[in-house]
């Protein structure tokens, strides 16, 4: 009798918890940048519905500290944010001694559409430039490319 207690101890269900929860550990992390508010919520929304777990800033200060804070995989960044423009916000990453955090993808989702305005993106370090508006499959394009273990 003492072994039929023991045995219902190491049951399955107890054994495919850990595939799960190995799951939501590898989870991407996305921070988003963007000071339009429906616009965030929108992206979020998308987002977490494809497996992303997405955390959002509403301008560059707050979306610095919370990249520096937590080194989200991926940054989806609005160059026209207040306090901080997202061009000094992508800099400041860019130009940071923790090897981390210069090593963070960014995407630069944005309004200025200029040809010099993406010649500058890329020279201040964007791993991709898309202008607004934009569709959400070219987004999820940039992503996987720049996640693409997703």
């Amino acid at each position: 009798m003492a072994s039929e207690t023991t045995t219902p101890k190491f049951n399955l269900p107890a054994e495919k918890k850990s595939p799960m929860e190995k799951k939501s550990v590898t989870k991407k992390r996305i921070l988003i940048i963007e000071d339009e508010y429906s616009a965030s919520k929108f992206l979020t929304m998308r987002l977490k519905n494809l497996g992303y777990s997405v955390s959002a800033a509403f301008d560059g200060m707050t979306g610095l500290k919370e990249a520096t804070e937590t080194l989200p995989d991926l940054i989806i960044l609005d160059l026209m944010i207040p306090k901080l423009p997202g061009e000094e916000v992508c800099k400041a990453l860019r130009e940071s001694f923790d090897e981390n955090l210069v090593k963070i993808p960014i995407i630069m989702l944005t309004g200025k559409d200029s040809i010099v305005d993406k010649i500058l993106g890329k020279v201040i370090g964007a791993d991709a430039y898309l202008t607004k508006p934009y569709e959400f499959s070219d987004l999820f394009d940039a992503i996987k490319k720049i996640l693409p273990d997703v």
